[in-house]
């Protein structure tokens, strides 16, 4: 991960090396019934390019109940809110986890992103990805 500055959202790199126009995702501990403010340092940003890894597992999850309102959510919005539950996320991490890779650095960059999402499940009902598409 990216060294984390204060107040800053920490972000997760793989390949991107652009420069720093935040394009891509943000994703964040969900709490459904709970008004917790999320710190920043608590967030993840990955870039669209990176997100293209990880993109498939969550397009196979859709559609989904939104769990705050209960609305089905036909696809994943990569230019909204993605609310996703502890219960979907487990079945996620999973198939990632799973995941056959030939690259070293893509198996890291996975088990990182898999390791920040099962670190913040602990407390969390889920994790919400928002998109800036």
């Amino acid at each position: 991960m990216a060294k984390k500055s204060k107040r800053t959202i920490p972000a997760l790199m793989y390949q991107y090396q652009g420069p720093q126009r935040n394009v891509g995702f943000v994703l964040s501990p969900l709490y459904i019934e709970e008004s917790v403010e999320v710190e920043k340092e608590d967030m993840l940003f990955i870039y669209n390019e990176d997100f293209d890894y990880i993109r498939p597992a969550l397009d196979r999850a859709f559609p989904l109940t939104d769990p705050r309102t209960g609305e089905e959510m036909k696809a994943f919005d990569p230019c909204w809110e993605n609310p996703i539950t502890k219960v979907v996320w487990v079945g996620l991490l999973s198939e990632l986890d799973q995941q056959v890779v030939a690259e070293p650095e893509l198996r890291n960059f996975l088990n990182q992103f898999i390791a920040w999402v099962r670190n913040h499940l602990q407390l969390a009902d889920g994790i919400e990805v928002t998109g800036n598409l």
